[in-house]
């Protein structure tokens, strides 16, 4: 029996309504239809109200249903593929300072652009798998998996735009740094500012629902 089986039937000896439930576990009547239809699944929060509603442990509750099992490993995946997307991101910075300052060569440069390119597609399909997996909107995902590399790389690049002077065999290479740190400080700041929009509107759903 799947775990939407077991909720549906557990529903039913209790003799409540899903409207019911959904008010108890602070979700929409349709998330619990959807539950119960196998459509979807709950998270542990969840689980653990239902499990205390319908009298029923856990154990029980996803025994025998793959498909729970697998969702709930999903925080463990994303927690594996996190160092990734780490590295990708900050080699991504580091082949476009090599790419804009350091290589002379217009074959190297045509290389080392590939080099990114690929790099950059590979670093997009991994971000959207972990899109997938995650629970959380796609705004606080990417500032989660997001900000730190960011911060760090455009902390380097606004340290070697400052140095530049030093340094740089053209003031072509000090334009390219300082439009590299505005760059990304704008996208840190982008990143950030749509976090904040999705943590509002979750609070704005929490205090709808307890309306």
């Amino acid at each position: 029996m799947t775990l939407g089986e077991k909720l549906k039937q557990a529903r039913a000896t209790q003799q409540v309504t899903q409207q019911t439930v959904a008010e108890h576990v602070h979700v929409s009547r349709q998330t619990i239809s959807s539950w119960e239809t196998g459509k979807s699944y709950p998270d542990i929060d969840s689980l653990i109200i239902l499990s205390d509603l319908y009298g029923l442990s856990l154990d029980i509750l996803i025994k025998g249903d793959t498909g729970i099992m697998n969702y709930l490993r999903k925080p463990e995946i994303l927690k594996r593929l996190r160092p990734i997307h780490l590295i990708l991101l900050t080699s991504n910075y580091l082949f476009l300072i090599i790419f804009t300052f350091f290589l002379s060569s217009r074959y190297s440069l045509w290389a080392l652009l590939a080099v990114f390119i690929t790099n950059t597609l590979a670093f997009l399909y991994l971000q959207k798998f972990e899109e997938r997996l995650s629970p959380l909107p796609i705004a606080v995902q990417r500032w989660q998996s997001g900000w730190l590399p960011t911060l760090l790389c455009n902390v380097i690049t606004t340290g070697a735009m400052i140095a530049s002077p030093w340094w740089a065999s053209s003031s072509t290479a000090s334009y390219n740094l300082f439009s590299t740190a505005i760059v990304g400080w704008a996208c840190l700041a982008f990143l950030w500012v749509m976090n904040r929009i999705s943590h509002l509107k979750e609070l704005e759903k929490q205090v709808t629902k307890r309306k």
